[in-house]
């Protein structure tokens, strides 16, 4: 046991250990740093190349503010405005949306018409030069033969691709302002682009409220013809019950309640009327001389009067037998004869007129009576004529509000209403924004180090340290003596 634990010590006592690996790195590394700096410098030599041949593109911003306060020039409520609102009110996911909308087909595609980038060499796949001539190269070699089939695209797709790339869209921090860049190879066309896409989004916002409320509108009316012919035939039952059932009224009263309460007003007059002719003819046949009223009746008592009087002068003075006694005496008798027969005529008269008012009445009360008894079958078909009315009422009411909503939604239409609006232009770059001299030679220096490094090592596993050139002639000294034998 204490021999085999002293050579398990002996091993281990013999293994290299982390400071013999640091050794080890430094010389491989420093006995050929030589070639590591060459490496190096030829990286960086060909970073140089690349920035040499390499066309300066310009970057130019424009910043957007997207307000998500509603904005109402009209309190019509037809069309939303403003961002909107999510469970935590207008927040990044409304904002995001926003981007998404910036970086859509639809509003990169109206920048391509727009401005006719499916026809500039930049943006179509048609430009030459070195980097042009690398592009097709790669994609000849990683798609050989069937490079066709993977590059056959439309210039339109072409041009949209490479806005993609060139078009950026952020938020700044967390406001509510929008930075988008457009980076080309001229300052004045990435200034343009920018300032003509900022456009189109306000444009596309505006024609989006727009589209909303003609769609309403025009929904609106489409519904609004069926809601016309509802209100029409619910109007037109209502108008029918009231015909059918004598429910006709006038100012809100009914025709039956207006002919009851005027045949209640003549049924008295007639009652009274009765009683009058009734009181009138009880007093002619009682002989009361104060019933009769006639001009002719009282101008014969007069006549009577004076007869009677004259009668008794003549009698008084000439005697009863005297001839004159006779004509005036016939003459009394004459006028009470008259007074007679126009008593009979008043009394005559009078009877009939109280006929007439009993017959006038009978049927005045005949009438209220047949009045009240449809009156009440008006009442109870009232209760079907309320509910008829009521259906009425509602699609009317319907049918005016969707009315409204239709014109206000029509006067919205071209209102100014979005809520974005441009904080800062873009404006031409004065200097190029690529390529990034520190990002090409720091990605040069890294990739020169990486591969001298590596190439350092791996001639040290495979080949060991370098022999110097006065141990290489002694060596070959040696070996020719040998060789010589």
């Amino acid at each position: 046991m204490p021999s085999h634990a002293s050579e398990m010590v002996g091993v281990r006592s013999g293994e290299p250990g982390l400071a013999d690996d640091l050794r080890t790195l430094f010389r491989a590394f420093s006995c050929r740093r030589r070639l590591i700096a060459s490496i190096v410098a030829t990286f960086l030599l060909i970073g140089l190349g690349f920035v040499w041949v390499s066309a300066p593109a310009y970057t130019s911003s424009v910043d957007i503010f997207v307000d998500p306060r509603e904005r109402n020039l009209v309190d019509l409520g037809v069309t939303p405005t403003g961002l909107g609102s999510s469970s935590q009110g207008a927040d990044a996911a409304l904002v995001e949306s926003q981007i998404a909308i910036l970086g859509s087909r639809a509003v990169l595609g109206a920048l391509i018409e727009r401005e006719k980038l499916e026809l500039d060499p930049e943006f179509n796949g048609t430009a030459t030069g070195v980097g042009a001539m690398l592009r097709d190269g790669v994609k000849a070699l990683v798609y050989g033969p069937n490079v066709a089939d993977h590059t056959h695209a439309s210039r339109f797709d072409r041009a949209l691709a490479r806005l993609e790339r060139v078009v950026k869209v952020k938020r700044v921090s967390q406001t509510y302002v929008l930075n988008i860049s457009v980076t080309t190879g001229s300052a004045n066309r990435s200034a343009r682009l920018a300032n003509a896409l900022a456009a189109i989004y306000l444009g596309e916002g505006q024609t989006a409220a727009d589209d909303s409320a003609l769609e309403a509108a025009r929904s609106l009316e489409a519904r609004l013809a069926e809601l016309r012919d509802a209100s029409e035939k619910s109007q037109r039952a209502v108008e029918d019950y009231r015909r059918d059932n004598g429910l006709m009224g006038v100012q809100g009263v009914l025709v039956d309640e207006r002919r009851l309460a005027e045949l209640s007003a003549q049924a008295v007059a007639a009652s009274v009327a009765t009683q009058s002719a009734r009181v009138v003819l009880e007093g002619l046949r009682r002989g009361d001389a104060d019933a009769v009223v006639s001009e002719v009746a009282t101008r014969l008592r007069i006549q009577i009067e004076q007869a009677r009087l004259e009668e008794q002068a003549i009698a008084g003075t000439y005697g009863t037998r005297h001839p004159r006694l006779a004509p005036a005496r016939e003459a009394r008798i004459s006028l009470e004869r008259a007074l007679e027969a126009e008593i009979a005529r008043i009394v005559a008269r009078a009877e009939s007129d109280h006929r007439n008012a009993e017959t006038r009445q009978a049927s005045l009360e005949a009438m209220l009576a047949q009045s009240e008894d449809r009156l009440a079958r008006s009442k109870a078909a009232s209760v079907k004529l309320r509910e008829l009315e009521q259906i009425a009422e509602r699609d009317r009411s319907l049918h005016d509000a969707f009315a409204t909503r239709a014109k206000k939604a029509r006067e919205q239409i071209a209102l100014p209403i979005t809520t974005a609006r441009i904080l800062s232009a873009a404006e031409p770059a004065s200097v190029p924004s690529e390529p990034r001299l520190a990002v090409v030679f720091g990605v040069c220096l890294f990739l020169g180090l990486t591969v001298g490094f590596g190439a350092a090592w791996l001639m040290w596993l495979f080949r060991g340290p370098p022999v110097p050139a006065a141990s290489a002639a002694a060596s070959a000294a040696a070996r020719r003596p040998v060789a010589a034998r």
